[in-house]
């Protein structure tokens, strides 16, 4: 993830606060949307993963994806099937749901994480 999937981290900072309405995915992120589909599907298949979680049990790799996950949530790009499921566990995620009460807690507002879009209560 720290070197791949430049399009979706480059173009959509993670923010926290709210949701945007009306991003629209340019072609390059619609297949990074399309790869990250195929690699979390993957991952759950060949771990057998019965549970929310890429390889069964909440690991590296799913703490790895959660900026993904939000990214996902904020801009509310088209998701597929498995990517759709995979950011609803993040976001119902106790972990997780304390590490943006946390962050949301000690960070300001800070302008290169807003999006010229409007805005909804983060996420819906």
């Amino acid at each position: 993830m720290h070197s791949s999937f430049g399009g979706l981290r480059g173009s959509w900072p993670v923010n926290l606060r709210h949701t945007f309405v009306g991003a629209s995915a340019p072609p390059a992120i619609e297949a990074e949307l399309d790869r990250l589909e195929v690699i979390w599907a993957n991952a759950r298949e060949k771990s057998g993963s019965t549970t929310p979680w890429l390889c069964g049990k909440y690991c590296l790799a799913d703490a790895i994806f959660a900026p993904t996950a939000a990214r996902l949530a904020t801009y509310k790009f088209d998701m597929r099937p498995v990517s759709t499921a995979y950011v609803a566990a993040h976001l119902a995620d106790p972990a997780f749901q304390k590490w943006r009460a946390e962050r949301l807690a000690c960070d300001p507002v800070m302008p290169n994480f807003e999006v010229d879009l409007p805005t909804l209560p983060w996420p819906v």
